[in-house]
């Protein structure tokens, strides 16, 4: 409404200050319209500048996400600038689990990204997100025209993950996915873990004589389980060590 009138009273102030015959009265009336041409020029300014009629707005929303690569907890993220501050995070949520590209956070200075491992019961984003929005109708049909409703501030994205996740860059990912599947790591895994095992067994026996056969087989399968997070564990400090 405000860039209308302003068309309207430029228009009236040359039409009276012009074709009036009575300049009087003519210039009267041109002035008076120079004059609101200019409080809404400045009313203009004062909204694309200071956000006049307008308020900061924050709104959150939460929801579930999954891992990236099927098979594997991991939340991965890619660094972007000369001080790497920008990252992007990489993510599916149910929704778009079955969709060809993952889901990103937004690349923006005013985009902060933080990441919470802890014993959550599941993996969650939160997003909080502060946008400029006109304080009420007034205000939206004054200045509506401008087309800067819900104008983006800033956003907080907070991955919430367990602790059986993995947070690695893109690189870190591709160079651990690579090494997991080598001979040397698998022979490693093979050769180490039978001794882990049968080590785990051998404990569990001396402490309980009687266990019976299903009883050490629960052992192995969890003695199986712990030594495959020990040698991921190992693996991945292997590689973050290495990009320090």
């Amino acid at each position: 409404m405000v860039i209308i009138s302003i068309i309207i009273c430029a228009a009236l102030a040359y039409y009276f200050a012009v074709f009036i015959q009575n300049k009087k009265v003519g210039y009267s009336l041109s002035f008076t319209f120079i004059a609101l041409f200019l409080i809404s020029i400045v009313l203009l300014v004062a909204n694309e500048n200071n956000h006049l009629g307008m308020e900061k707005v924050t709104r959150s929303q939460t929801e579930q996400i999954q891992t990236v690569n099927k098979g594997s907890n991991l939340l991965l993220y890619k660094k972007l600038g000369t001080k790497n501050k920008e990252n992007v995070y990489v993510y599916r949520t149910p929704e778009t689990a079955d969709n060809k590209k993952p889901q990103t956070t937004k690349v923006n200075l005013h985009v902060k990204n933080k990441v919470k491992v802890g014993n959550y019961d599941s993996s969650t984003l939160t997003q909080k997100t502060t946008r400029w929005e006109y304080k009420n109708d007034f205000y939206s049909f004054l200045f509506g025209i401008s087309d800067n409703n819900k104008e983006f501030i800033k956003q907080t994205n907070t991955f919430k993950v367990g602790k059986d996740w993995l947070v690695l860059t893109t690189d870190q990912a591709k160079e651990l996915a690579k090494k997991s599947k080598s001979k040397s790591f698998k022979a490693q895994m093979k050769t180490e873990g039978a001794t882990f095992v049968k080590a785990a067994v051998m404990k569990a026996m001396q402490e309980n004589p009687t266990m019976d056969s299903a009883q050490q087989k629960k052992v192995q399968e969890q003695a199986t389980k712990a030594f495959k997070a020990q040698a991921m564990e190992k693996l991945v400090e292997e590689i973050t060590e290495s990009d320090k």
